[in-house]
């Protein structure tokens, strides 16, 4: 298919069904605007594509644990994936940590720290067999493996997910200056590929950071909260994200404490977001 052409017929299109689309006082402005934005989508689905199916036979995937160059179509080796450290029952009913016995409900730091979201689940332990991925993942420009992640995430908790009848997508932001200095986010990969298997609107940017604070692993639970207050806003250029997806569902790289899910969690819905759900790759273990 040759996508330039497509886009151009597109465009063409819009430019005969809507008059006056060089006026931007007028109505037909507002409408041009909206089917821009539906093109964008467009070009995005095709880039999206494009690097699923089209990179894969020029730079072929390699196992996010062993490393090997993978066939293609294939995104873990079939050895490997029997050591996944998949994240088993019991887990905590409101953070999705691992516990000790069902009859504990909930966590160590979920009873100590009582959590604004309302639902949250979890893919992996994270123990050695995985962090080593992640950490290539985050630090190591290792995008692809966002994929990976996301398609297990899918193929483990899509009914869950849909069951909870969530609007779109968001992340939990990391600053600019370590954007800049990783040459992304993670969390925002996997969140614009989690949304397209689920067929949801993607917001990574919905939260933003404006403060670069000091890692939290250095921290207590109690200080890791305190060191994020008023670390986070709602974008404002998404007013109508918050009226018309009252259901948000949180994605991030890591938890730990849930620190950082539980301020971002607080700030969308003090904007007026109905329910919050979040989304872990990894997860610790519960401290009891």
């Amino acid at each position: 298919m040759n996508h330039s052409a497509f886009f151009q017929r597109d465009f063409q299109s819009i430019q005969k069904t809507t008059p006056g689309m060089n006026h931007p006082h007028s109505r037909s402005y507002f409408n041009f605007s909206s089917r821009i934005h539906l093109l964008q989508d467009r070009i995005d689905s095709s880039v999206q594509w494009t690097y699923h199916n089209v990179l894969p036979i020029f730079y072929p995937r390699h196992c996010p644990l062993c490393d090997h160059i993978l066939p293609y179509g294939t995104i873990i080796c079939p050895d490997c994936k029997k050591l996944l450290p998949f994240v088993r029952e019991p887990v905590c009913y409101c953070c999705g940590k691992p516990i000790n016995r069902p009859e504990q409900e909930y966590c160590f730091d979920c009873r100590m720290f009582r959590k604004s979201f309302q639902r949250g689940l979890a893919l992996f332990l994270y123990d050695e067999k995985i962090h080593l991925s992640m950490m290539a993942f985050k630090y190591g420009n290792r995008r692809m493996l966002a994929q990976f992640f996301a398609h297990s995430a899918y193929q483990c908790h899509r009914d869950i997910l849909r069951g909870w009848h969530i609007d779109a997508v968001a992340t939990a932001p990391i600053h600019n200056n370590k954007r800049k200095k990783r040459g992304y986010n993670q969390a925002a990969l996997l969140a614009k590929e989690l949304a397209a298997l689920l067929n949801l609107p993607c917001y990574p940017d919905l939260l933003l950071r404006i403060v670069d604070t000091l890692p939290q692993k250095q921290f207590s639970p109690q200080a890791r909260l305190n060191n994020l207050q008023n670390v986070f806003r709602i974008n404002p250029r998404y007013g109508n994200v918050i009226s018309s997806h009252p259901h948000i569902l949180l994605i991030d790289d890591i938890y730990t404490t849930g620190a950082t899910m539980e301020i971002c969690s607080r700030i969308l819905l003090d904007s007026g977001i109905q329910k919050v759900y979040v989304y872990s790759i990894c997860i610790g273990i519960s401290r009891d």
